[in-house]
């Protein structure tokens, strides 16, 4: 396209996108590359601005269509980035209205996902239903990432263990990176948040399945280093029974169930996940719940099986 911008292609022109060259979406989550082309088409009016290089442009466009060329607007030294506002296209969408509590979610886990980001929140209040957690205005910054956010929602909730037991690691062959925090709880049901390149994976999957086998082996390999020989009984609901936990991996080209992505099937995710975690989760590692003879954070069930009593809370070592 010798003469169009970069910009206009990209918003014009479906499959264009970075994710299908180099390295500048190692860990994309689009499938197709055609999001920004697409909100376009559907937009009513759609207005962009660049910053670059101490420059503002921008270019207006009306159902897909450019409204006119590439516009430099003068300096910007203070600014750089992009910004872009649409309208959805009354025509094919009616008086639907955005939902202000799902943007504001989207928003946050984008905050933790990404740790230290900021985002600026800002919505009008005519938006925001009746009694929603939701703020005209925020600034949404967890520099700790999963870490920050888990303990965040579990507030006083009484744990097992008190510290929430949170880390972070380089996969092998530079394949991406993945973030886990855990806590387990004294009461209440189990929930386990996962995620794939900063999508939620609410079904779960391959990835899930490969943290759930890390925590249990290197469950049962602490209780074997211990002198525990009925170690190799603990399940992995005893793992899992009272965990509350998010994990968040980062890998090219996941391969998901279906469009709307709830499962990740990447075939490699498993054993990518669980050889990452094993060594922070068995000894001499993370996962060290010392109480003489105690593995802290097996439930009631659990601690029942391979001949323990209940323990009281504990200390953790999280080097």
């Amino acid at each position: 396209f010798p003469k169009l911008s970069a910009l206009e292609v990209i918003l014009t022109t479906l499959h264009s996108g970075g994710k299908f060259g180099g390295k500048a979406y190692d860990t994309s989550g689009g499938l197709h590359g055609v999001g920004s082309s697409v909100v376009n088409a559907l937009a009513e009016r759609l207005e962009v601005e660049v910053a670059r290089d101490r420059v503002l442009w921008k270019q207006d466009y009306a159902r897909g269509k450019p409204l006119n060329g590439l516009v430099n607007a003068g300096a910007a030294p203070n600014r750089r980035g992009t910004l872009i506002r649409f309208v959805p296209d009354h025509e094919i969408f009616g008086d639907k209205k955005f939902s202000a509590v799902r943007l504001y979610r989207m928003c946050r886990s984008k905050a933790y996902l990404f740790r230290g980001v900021r985002i600026r929140w800002a919505c009008d209040p005519a938006l925001i239903p009746a009694g929603s957690d939701v703020p005209e205005q925020a600034e949404l910054h967890f520099p700790g990432g999963l870490a920050d956010s888990l303990a965040e929602e579990l507030g006083t909730a009484p744990k097992l263990v008190a510290p929430v037991w949170a880390g972070q690691a380089d996969l092998p062959d530079d394949a991406g990176r993945i973030e886990w925090a855990c806590a387990w709880l004294e009461s209440g049901e189990a929930a386990l948040a996962t995620y794939c390149n900063t999508i939620p994976t609410t079904l779960g999957g391959t990835h899930e399945a490969g943290f759930r086998a890390a925590l249990l082996k290197g469950l049962r390999a602490f209780g074997e280093q211990r002198g525990n020989k009925r170690a190799a009984a603990i399940t992995g609901e005893d793992v899992t029974g009272a965990l509350a936990a998010k994990l968040s991996l980062f890998i090219r080209d996941p391969q998901f169930q279906g469009q709307t992505k709830e499962k990740l099937t990447s075939s490699e995710a498993q054993k990518l996940t669980e050889s990452s975690l094993r060594d922070r989760f068995e000894p001499p590692h993370g996962l060290i719940y010392l109480d003489g003879n105690s593995l802290g954070p097996l439930p009631f069930g659990g601690r029942e099986r391979v001949g323990l009593q209940p323990a009281p809370e504990v200390g953790v070592d999280l080097q």
